[in-house]
């Protein structure tokens, strides 16, 4: 059988070092009983696999620590998956069942690690917090689809009906977006500086307010601030820098799904892991680096 492959999510201080989520399948038309997720991990610019299966898996944060959590939304079950194993020969997977379809996971350290979904029990939201122990259930602030904070008291969650909501360490507080577009990813800086992004366009924020400052193409994916540079990753529309009230193209030119801001920006394009230091060089890991470690697996389905 002839597979297609696609990245869609890297989480690390490098492209060199960092987890990655990637996608297995068929070629046709994408079911999830004929589809398999993979975690990923590079280290030292080498692709090792850690985990494949049938059932969709949502999402992936690496911590500090350089454990990885992965978010599993599928139809068979909702939960996380947690490795803290070192050696990529040798993951140590835990999973953690949740009564919730988790659609996605971040935190700040293996102490403070959210993920929400809709509940699998009622019809509502949940929201979840691991505090190294076990999960806490927390009140949700609606149909989140990202989170990112700097401190446990200050946490942002963005998503449906241009959902903004900040956690104080106790509880929720909406922020007025003026807009019912899907909020889709969110950066805290600081207090004083903030950027989300969403279907419609980015907006800027702080503790004091939110407003839109740049209209979008189309559907935008991540946002991040590294090296004093905004960077928005525009899927199939590309990779983008937010200059004062619009979003220039930058090169080169990557449909980009996914970013993250820590040592290097990293990347996860369609069909690269890459990453940049200064925003002008760019180095990457191709897409038949994971292929080659998969092509002897038989379909999992």
């Amino acid at each position: 059988m002839k597979f297609a492959h696609v990245f869609r999510k890297a989480s690390g201080d490098s492209a060199w070092d960092c987890h990655f989520l990637a996608d297995r399948w068929d070629g046709k038309p994408w079911m999830e009983d004929h589809a398999e997720s993979w975690v990923g991990q590079v280290v030292d610019g080498r692709v090792f696999t850690l985990l494949g299966q049938v059932g969709w898996l949502t999402s992936l944060w690496r911590s500090p620590s350089g454990a990885v959590y992965v978010s599993e939304g599928s139809a068979r079950r909702g939960g996380v998956h947690i490795n803290r194993a070192e050696d990529p020969l040798r993951p140590a997977w835990e999973f953690h069942a949740l009564p919730c379809v988790v659609a996605g996971i971040w935190g700040l350290d293996d102490r403070f690690v959210l993920a929400w979904g809709p509940h699998s029990r009622k019809r509502e939201e949940a929201f979840f917090r691991w505090d190294g122990q076990q999960w806490l259930e927390l009140p949700s602030p609606g149909d989140v689809v990202a989170v990112h904070g700097l401190a446990q008291d200050l946490v942002y969650a963005v998503g449906g009906e241009g959902l903004i909501s900040r956690w104080d360490g106790t509880q929720w507080h909406q922020a007025p977006s003026f807009t019912e577009a899907v909020m889709t990813a969110v950066h805290v800086v600081s207090e004083d500086e903030m950027y989300a992004c969403s279907d419609a366009g980015v907006m800027e924020g702080s503790l004091y307010g939110w407003s839109e400052v740049a209209e979008s193409p189309g559907m935008l994916m991540s946002i991040v601030k590294h090296q004093k540079q905004v960077w928005v990753a525009g899927g199939t529309y590309g990779l983008f820098n937010l200059h004062g009230n619009q979003l220039d193209e930058a090169e080169p030119r990557m449909k980009t799904m996914s970013l993250d801001a820590r040592q290097r920006l990293v990347l996860a394009t369609d069909t690269a892991l890459a990453d940049t230091e200064d925003g002008k060089q760019f180095r990457s890991i191709p897409i038949a680096e994971f292929i080659a470690r998969t092509q002897d697996v038989p379909k999992l389905w």
